[in-house]
């Protein structure tokens, strides 16, 4: 099992109580909410019925307050009640259909009759529309009784009309009723303009009058609701209506003002409710969703890059170790390197000294020659009495002893092995040993070596064995060089600057190749005879310079040869060693 196998399942463990809660939650709001949602409409549906019922109540009684008033006024006119009292039939007749209709030209009533007290029709102002000849029994039995009478009129062709009555009287009696008539079919023109079906029913609960929206509906949904919302269904051709019903009851009219209020925005609302319930929940499932991702990404990618830092730091570890291991081994392989460079060295030097040999065998042969004959002589002299002769031959014979000191000396000094400290070096006394070791190999290779003056108090930087090693290397091998040419020449020059100081190792020979020049400084790299020399002496003047912080270099020697510089810095003139 892999470290990301926990993740994974706690992971579906999430998604799982996720889907779970949201499930839970979204039935809960559904639950709750869309009832709610329901309620909240319908109670505005309502709002806007009640505010429907207030606002065409109070229009139905301004406009029947006119007709009203309109009606007690006139039954009041004196002109009114002569027309009654005249007993001329012809003039009553002209005078009451002039009032009448002048009476209703001012106030726009539908039809203004004057009748006898029996209800009998004296004159009315149009023949048209609602004009009964027999006034309905309520209004005379109101007008009668000297009060205002009200009804409700329907005829069997469906036109409908309100009437008002008021009775005329003369001393305490009534000789005739004035009745006014309101055509309900301009109130039905007047809710034309309103958005639900509206109408008015009498205490039958039939259909007095209504909007157009109304008229559209089937005449069993057009009767007496109640005064709490009623759901009503509409069944359609080709759908189905629902709508909320409630009524007002008005008094004064005795009339039940109907309206149905289209239930639709409920169902929407509830629609709607249902849709941003489930799409909130989306919405928050998938947000929490890619929070848990993100996270559950996020952990599986620290616990990845854990398991690679672990791995890396166990890799680092390995590699630390063997990192170690591999410094180890290569401080005891530099240090046997410097100790097999310090044993080359030693043995390239014994080499040198080797090489000389022959050379100074014959050194050491002359002045013991001499020496030897220095002797015999002064035995002679002596024997001859000749004392100030044979002191002579015995100085001669402690010249030869001190020359013959001095050149061991140099040896022995050379073959030893150096140091690796540095400290400042006379320039002068560095030429000198290095003159004294390397003037019996010139002579037995027959080269004249030339060394430059130098200043006494000039010094390099450096040790002087291994300076002098260097430039008995040089010297030795343009001495060899310069022993095969016409002129048999070397020189060795010092120049100094206020950085360096500057050897130069010239000869007469023929110089190096373009193709040696490359691997000149190379261990084992010689241009001598088999037997004649190692190649390590220019290898082991490389590393010594550099050693020093110097340089050499190979140039071209205007002798005809090659030339050698040697640069070392240049110590300090106040400290000469």
């Amino acid at each position: 099992m892999s470290a990301i196998d926990p993740f994974l399942k706690n992971f579906r463990l999430q998604i799982f109580t996720l889907i779970v809660l949201v499930s839970v939650g979204t039935l809960a709001t559904l639950y709750f909410g869309v009832p709610w949602t329901e309620a909240r409409e319908r109670q505005r549906l309502n709002a806007e019925i009640d505010e429907v019922l207030a606002l065409q109540g109070e229009t139905i009684n301004g406009i029947f307050d006119k007709f009203r008033l309109l009606t007690g006024i006139v039954a009041r006119q004196p002109n009114v009640a002569m027309v009654f009292r005249t007993n001329n039939q012809k003039l009553k007749q002209s005078t009451a259909q002039r009032l009448v209709v002048q009476y209703a030209g001012l106030s726009g009533a539908a039809n203004v009759q004057f009748a006898h007290p029996d209800g009998t029709v004296l004159a009315q102002s149009t023949n048209q529309g609602f004009a009964p000849q027999i006034i309905d029994e309520r209004l005379i039995r109101a007008g009668a009784e000297g009060r205002l009478g009200r009804a409700t009129l329907l005829t069997s062709n469906g036109s409908s009309a309100y009437g008002f009555s008021h009775g005329v009287t003369w001393n305490d009696e009534v000789i005739g009723i004035v009745v006014v008539y309101v055509d309900l079919l301009e109130l039905g023109d007047a809710w034309g303009l309103l958005s639900e079906p509206i109408f008015v029913t009498n205490r039958l609960g039939q259909k007095i009058v209504g909007n157009q929206l109304a008229g559209s509906l089937p005449a069993q949904i057009l009767r007496t609701y109640p005064q709490t919302s009623e759901m009503v269904t509409v069944v359609g051709a080709d759908n189905e209506i629902k709508f909320l019903a409630r009524s007002e009851y008005l008094h004064l009219l005795d009339w039940h003002l109907n309206v149905l209020e289209d239930y639709a925005p409920v169902a929407v609302a509830k629609e709607q409710s249902i849709l941003i319930i489930m799409l909130s929940a989306i919405v928050v499932g998938g947000m929490i969703f890619v929070l848990l991702q993100r996270r559950h990404l996020g952990v599986i990618r620290l616990a990845a890059e854990q398991a690679t830092a672990r791995e890396l730091e166990q890799r680092v570890r390995e590699r630390t170790k063997e990192l170690r291991n591999e410094y180890d081994e290569r401080i005891l392989a530099e240090a046997a390197l410097r100790q097999a460079q310090t044993e080359l060295m030693q043995s390239a030097k014994l080499a040198s000294i080797g090489q000389m040999s022959a050379a100074l065998s014959h050194e050491y042969n002359q002045p013991i020659a001499a020496i030897r004959a220095y002797a015999d002589n002064a035995h002679a002299f002596l024997d001859q009495s000749r004392e100030d002769a044979a002191r002579e031959n015995l100085t001669r014979i402690s010249s030869m002893t001190e020359r013959m000191a001095k050149l061991s000396k140099t040896l022995k000094s050379f073959a030893r092995k150096p140091g690796t400290s540095q400290r400042d070096v006379l320039v002068a006394g560095l030429l000198k040993e290095s003159m004294t070791l390397v003037e019996p190999h010139a002579k037995d290779k027959k080269v004249q070596v030339l060394a430059s003056e130098v200043d006494p108090e000039l010094s390099v930087r450096g040790g002087s064995l291994r300076l002098s090693q260097v430039l008995v290397n040089l010297l030795s091998n343009a001495i060899d060089a310069a022993a095969e040419s016409k002129d048999q020449l070397v020189k060795l020059t010092v120049s100094d600057d206020d950085t360096n100081v500057v050897f130069a190792v010239e000869d007469s020979g023929v110089g190096v190749s373009e193709k040696d020049r490359e691997t000149i400084f190379d261990p084992f790299v010689t241009q001598k005879e088999v037997g004649e020399g190692l190649g390590l002496g220019l290898s082991i003047a490389y590393n010594i310079v550099h050693d020093f912080g110097g340089e050499i270099e190979l140039g071209a020697s205007k002798l005809g040869g090659a030339a050698f510089y040697v640069k070392l810095p240049h110590a300090k003139k106040d400290k000469p060693k």
